[in-house]
């Protein structure tokens, strides 16, 4: 065990004793009074190119086929150049686009080319899948051409549609945003052609016209696991990074359309609950039904200008979100599920606080901001959601959102009625740096309960990859008036071939914040982590990844409680599969008896572990694809053992159907004296986490999904069955069927089903 060391209470503020949160308060004092947006700095952008759009004077018909006149007068823009595999080389396959506009409608028409166009890869027509195992092509759009927010559109040569909001250049992608647009697309005997129709009215544009925009597109040829973009295509950029676009030109005296959508939705369905009834003995079950019809409005969308938007909803529903995957949790520490909930997805960026912390860092640490604690429980039981209003978007040259909304009480997790409020402003300066300041508010009805967090949070790119960034913020509660703030931060460089950096969070003991994840009060970390990333001159092996990482944790006390060291050698190779091998070393201090499972329980001590890890992921190419890992971990809490292993598949059975599954195991033998009652030689568990999914796409408009999950640690089994008519871009029918089990445990035999049919149907003026 450890030795503990007397408290030390420093009455100082956090901020007294943080240059870091001085630093951030003086740069959004510059940012507000002064005039530093769109400096040049070092590493600006290298899009050099310009397409200028050409208004098309007679009707496109959206039909894959590029043979109106308009699109013949319409230049071509050629020159699409590879990062991948040969950065800087020619794509292997001529790429041409053109690009036409009405009054209404942006126009693009995209030509790709293939020597071998029976090896083009069509296999997914899911609304939102990324497209993984597929050729695709992307088009991102930078509006306010302000080279860091933008929309992205994606198709592979049967037409499914991928969008996405980018902010920041890429720090947040919001993958659930759903706008109205269309995409035709055929295969022929040069390759395959996709004809873009992106209405003004789904954008957010500056003015009426008159205005450049950022342009890239890039084409992924799937069987050569080639990636190659019309500008940005120097390695250690991503497709997310908009200061890497090109630009496009000539759209004047266009109409943004849409002033005014009312999307109200209406719902007819049941609900079972089956539970045990004492009166009736302990194995019999009472079965009660209830009404699960509902009206209401999904979305009241009314532009204030051309680039601020308010989204007012009202009774709230979200019976076609997606099911939780089921997770496994071998930690003391609350799990962390993304939002899937449409409503609180779209705009979600612009209330993105905290640190990036770029990929390969897992779950977060700490999100200031976490949209699920809004109408959702801890157990992530749905709370009714009375109202709630927003306002997006660009305002005398800030970034501006406002978020509030209003609960209902929810008895059976004693929860009481709330309103939520979120206050966040940012300005962009120089070519690729922010500040900004934020204001968090939770206020409980009934109750003298409160929750505010206020703070400030910047992010400096200079050089093109040596990136700054942290944020300071402060919560205030009833009867807390010291040890309540946060401060946290990343600086480092970051290429493809290099990477230094570190990152530190400090958490006082008291800080609060009802809006966010935050798993683990008094704390302070620092992770200083380095990376080299060399590409050899191989057929075989694109690059190779060797890193090291070391997560170190003390309590406010400076008392070392957790220790990290992390390496990994990655082989990446030329066809798109990759290979890692992970030893870790660990270091854990449990301060209390820690119930790990059911008569399972982990003294107080410190503990250390040396685990490593080989996963394999193949060619995202082939018609069955997988990944797999395997984690023995010797020393599991000093004297026992802990194997995990992990399977996901995915295997195309043709362009309507896909099977995919997601399985986690893991067993654990630990000593006899962490399970006292049970038999010798009998201390340990086993974990079964099933996530399983059949698709199966009628066609682009007619999808369905079918989810079978299963969680032993947990003892429940569920099954989701979805159908999904986009009878018109925006607006949808649903059918869906959920139901959830217990087995084993002290509710064995509960369930809960829900049958619901669901209808949106938007009106615009």
């Amino acid at each position: 065990m450890t030795t503990q060391t007397a408290p030390i209470r420093v009455n100082q503020p956090a901020y007294a004793r943080s240059l870091p949160a001085m630093l951030l308060s003086a740069l959004l004092l510059l940012a507000i009074t002064g005039h530093a947006q769109g400096v040049p700095e070092n590493g600006a952008t290298h899009g050099r190119k310009t397409v200028r759009a050409l208004r098309a004077e007679a009707a496109i018909t959206l039909d894959g086929n590029l043979d109106e006149p308009s699109w013949q007068e319409a230049p071509i823009s050629l020159g699409f150049v590879q990062r991948d595999p040969q950065e800087g080389a020619d794509s292997s396959e001529r790429t041409e686009f053109r690009v036409l506009y009405t009054a209404t409608t942006l126009f693009l028409g995209v030509i790709c080319y293939d020597s071998d166009s029976q090896g083009v890869l069509a296999t997914d027509r899911r609304r939102d899948s990324e497209l993984q195992n597929d050729d695709i092509l992307s088009i991102v759009l930078d509006t306010f051409h302000d080279h860091r927010n933008g929309f992205l559109f994606r198709t592979n040569p049967l037409g499914a549609q991928y969008d996405a909001l980018i902010t920041d250049e890429g720090n947040s992608i919001n993958v659930t945003w759903d706008e109205q647009w269309n995409v035709v697309t055929q295969i022929t005997p040069a390759g395959w052609i996709a004809e873009f129709a992106i209405p003004f009215k789904s954008l957010r544009v500056p003015e009426e016209g008159g205005n450049g925009w950022g342009l890239e597109l890039e084409r992924v040829i799937r069987r050569k696991n080639e990636f190659s973009y019309w500008n940005g295509y120097r390695r250690g950029f991503k497709l997310e990074n908009l200061s890497q676009a090109g630009h496009l030109s000539g759209i004047e005296e266009i109409a943004t359309g849409l002033r005014l959508r009312i999307k109200p939705y209406l719902v007819g369905g049941l609900t079972q609950a089956v539970r045990q009834d004492a009166a009736l003995g302990t194995d019999r079950f009472r079965s009660s039904v209830r009404n699960a019809s509902d009206a209401g409005i999904e979305v009241v969308k009314y532009r204030i200008t051309p680039s601020l938007t308010a989204d007012l909803t009202w009774n709230t529903d979200f019976a076609q979100t997606e099911v939780d995957d089921q997770q496994v949790n071998r930690s003391r520490f609350p799990q962390f599920f993304p939002e899937k909930r449409e409503f609180f997805q779209e705009g979600a960026g612009v209330f993105d606080i905290g640190i990036h912390y770029g990929e390969g860092r897992g779950r977060p640490q700490l999100k200031l901001f976490h949209s699920r604690q809004i109408g959702l429980s801890p157990r992530r039981q749905p709370v009714p959601i009375i109202g709630g209003g927003r306002i997006t978007g660009k305002l005398q040259g800030l970034t501006l959102g406002l978020l509030n909304v209003q609960t209902e009480a929810l008895p059976s997790e004693g929860i009481l009625a709330s309103n939520y409020g979120v206050v966040r402003v940012k300005r962009d300066i120089l070519a690729r740096s922010s500040v900004g300041g934020f204001v968090l508010s939770r206020e409980q009805g009934g109750a003298s309960n409160f929750n505010r967090v206020y703070g400030t949070d910047a992010n400096f790119v200079f050089f093109q990859h040596f990136a700054v960034n942290g944020f300071v913020a402060q919560s205030s509660s009833p009867g807390v008036q010291q040890d309540n703030w946060v401060t946290g931060g990343t600086v480092g460089w970051d290429s493809d071939l290099f990477k230094l950096d570190t990152s530190w969070l400090v958490v006082d003991p008291e800080f609060r914040s009802d809006l966010g994840f935050v798993p683990r009060p008094n704390m302070r970390e620092i992770s200083p982590e380095i990376a080299f990333r060399p590409r050899p001159s191989n057929d075989l092996i694109r690059q190779l990844v060797f890193r090291t990482r070391v997560d170190y944790l003390m309590n406010q006390q400076n008392v070392l409680e957790d220790r990290t060291i992390h390496t990994a050698i990655e082989v990446l190779f030329q066809n798109g599969s990759d290979f890692g091998f992970n030893p870790h070393e660990s270091r854990d201090t449990i301060p209390e008896d820690f119930h790990i499972r059911p008569g399972v329980v982990i003294p107080p001590g410190t503990y250390t572990s040396w685990h490593t890890g080989a996963r394999f992921r193949s060619n995202p190419a082939n018609r069955f694809t997988f990944s797999s890992n395997i984690q023995p971990n010797w020393g599991y809490y000093n004297e026992g053992f802990l194997l995990g292993a992990g399977l996901n598949t995915r295997f195309k059975v043709n362009e309507q159907i896909s099977l995919e599954s997601e399985y986690d195991y893991g067993r654990a033998s630990l000593p006899d004296r962490f399970c006292p009652g049970r038999a010798a030689g009998d201390c340990g568990f086993t974990d079964h986490d099933l996530n399983a999914r059949l698709n199966y796409n009628i066609t682009n408009q007619w999808l369905t999904s079918t989810i079978v999950q299963y969680n032993n640690t947990e003892n429940f089994f569920g099954f989701n069955f979805r159908l999904n008519y986009i009878f018109r871009p925006g607006d949808d029918f649903f059918l869906i069927y959920n139901e959830g089990r217990a087995y084993g445990g002290p509710f064995d035999g509960q369930k809960d089903r829900t049958l619901q049919t669901k209808l949106t149907y938007s009106f615009d003026f």
